[in-house]
């Protein structure tokens, strides 16, 4: 929370994560270019934020009026002044002429729709003609096979912990969520339900959630598609897109590239680290990479 770099927190030269974060930056600015762009779900304002310096202007639908409100507050902060974010509930049509924007970003949000294939047809819809959208996604391919489970607690407030439990369903390419919020704080929570152990999903029984029932003050559950690389290839030309291409990631690349490079030889601020990476970055997003890893796609009206 909170840790994102130039967003949140200084870049650091010396810090992996944020090579990789910064490759993904110029995964996305290799790929949907820096004109008019549309950042869909932009959450805390990444990758719009960061990207607007290199474009014309950068416009962030999100779902969440909260999350619009930080996206602005942010940008007032940072002094981004290319940029706009609107509230568009989750589902809508989006309030774009045709042929709107030069590129289009989304980074694990189309996913997060209620009918993911009609987001895409909105986005093809509001794209130019010859523009791209550069779809990051989470699939689900890399949780096959014992990652099936996951459950994360944490004390949201003073006293109030939430426990979110998925259950992915690879092969139907869904996820099933249940989010539990209890009046309890997390120490007093775990001793309810494990007995003072850790929270986890193999750790939770019925009579451990009998006993904090009483400390149960919402509960909430939801089903998510998860596509696959192939069934969002599908998706594209179905909805109109003339091409489109899983390639390998700009994120991934920066990754790999800061481990390959002593650390005396690195660069040591953010420009140098993006004129560094510009280059490795352009050829990790033109290379065509398997459909069974999930990677991010380039689809071009």
């Amino acid at each position: 929370m909170f840790s994102l770099p130039v967003v949140h927190l200084p870049f650091d030269a010396a810090n992996p994560a944020h090579w990789q974060d910064r490759g993904y930056i110029l995964d996305f600015l290799c790929t949907a270019g820096g004109g008019d762009l549309l950042d869909f779900g932009p959450g805390d304002g990444w990758p719009s934020l960061l990207v607007a310096p290199f474009a014309r202007h950068v416009t962030g639908v999100d779902a969440s009026p909260r999350r619009v409100a930080v996206c602005e507050a942010n940008a007032h902060r940072l002094g981004v002044s290319n940029f706009r974010c609107i509230h568009v509930p989750a589902g809508r049509p989006l309030p774009f002429p045709d042929n709107s924007f030069d590129g289009i970003l989304a980074a694990s949000a189309v996913e997060q729709t209620p009918e993911p294939r009609q987001t895409l047809r909105e986005l093809h819809r509001v794209l130019k003609p010859g523009g791209r959208l550069r779809l990051h996604y989470e699939g689900l391919a890399r949780y096959r096979g014992g990652n099936e489970y996951e459950l994360d607690a944490w004390e949201s407030e003073p006293g109030v912990t939430q426990i979110l439990i998925i259950q992915r369903l690879t092969e139907k390419e869904q996820a099933n969520y249940c989010r539990l919020q209890f009046r309890l704080s997390r120490d007093q929570l775990a001793q309810l339900l494990t007995g003072g152990g850790e929270i986890r999903f193999d750790a939770l029984t019925t009579r451990g959630l009998q006993r904090a029932r009483a400390a149960l003050t919402e509960a909430v559950c939801w089903s998510l598609t998860h596509p696959g690389c192939r069934t969002w290839l599908r998706w594209m030309r179905e909805v109109g897109f003339a091409d489109a291409v899983p390639t390998h990631s700009g994120g991934r690349a920066a990754r790999r590239a800061f481990e390959a490079v002593p650390p005396d030889s690195r660069p040591a601020d953010l420009a140098g680290v993006d004129a560094f990476l510009r280059p490795l970055v352009m050829v990790a997003v033109a290379l065509e990479a398997p459909a069974e890893l999930d990677p991010p796609i380039t689809a071009v009206k």
